[in-house]
């Protein structure tokens, strides 16, 4: 797996190998980050479920200002720890070692922190992603111009929901479907 766009394309990417990590294919990403391209120069990123840290490592290097990534799995969190140093990006990123519910709830709580971009790719088939939707939703952390983009298998639909985010955008690459949301 390697980053493909930006300051740092080509530049390879660990991540830890077991049953649990599922990571995005480059074709995917890169379709995920031709339609959100705009959005990324200076964004503040929020990468839930981060796995290497792809997704935020993308936005790095394609000119975001900072990621904030979330893994709880400490294999996950190492590999992004060596994927950050590698590239040498450590001042631009933070990595919250906790489940992903907790720090959402935390973001909220404070009310202080709000992401222009916030990558969502949680474990398939166990409406993780639904409910990762509903709680960004309750705990109002999107930028008024800002995007939620969820990687979730195409069997877990997700749609409307009440509250200050809508859907802007679905595409469906196999078994795999990208939604991206935005504030109403």
């Amino acid at each position: 797996m390697r980053i493909i766009g930006g300051k740092y394309r080509g530049r390879k990417i660990r991540y830890p190998k077991f049953a649990q990590v599922r990571p995005t294919k480059d074709r995917v990403r890169e379709a995920v980050f031709s339609m959100i391209a705009e959005w990324i120069p200076g964004a503040r990123v929020l990468d839930l479920f981060s796995g290497s840290g792809s997704y935020g490592l993308e936005a790095v290097s394609r000119g975001a200002a900072s990621v904030l990534f979330v893994e709880e799995n400490e294999q996950c969190a190492r590999a992004i720890r060596e994927n950050i140093d590698t590239l040498d990006c450590l001042e631009q990123t933070l990595i919250a070692s906790r489940d992903v519910f907790e720090k959402l709830a935390a973001l909220g709580s404070a009310g202080t922190e709000k992401f222009d971009l916030i990558f969502a790719d949680p474990p398939f088939r166990q409406d993780i992603a639904k409910k990762t939707l509903l709680e960004v939703n309750n705990y109002d952390i999107v930028n008024r111009s800002g995007l939620l983009i969820i990687e979730h298998h195409t069997g877990e639909a997700l749609q409307e929901i009440e509250g200050y985010i809508t859907l802007l955008k679905q595409k469906t690459y196999k078994d795999i479907s990208i939604s991206i949301f935005t504030r109403k």
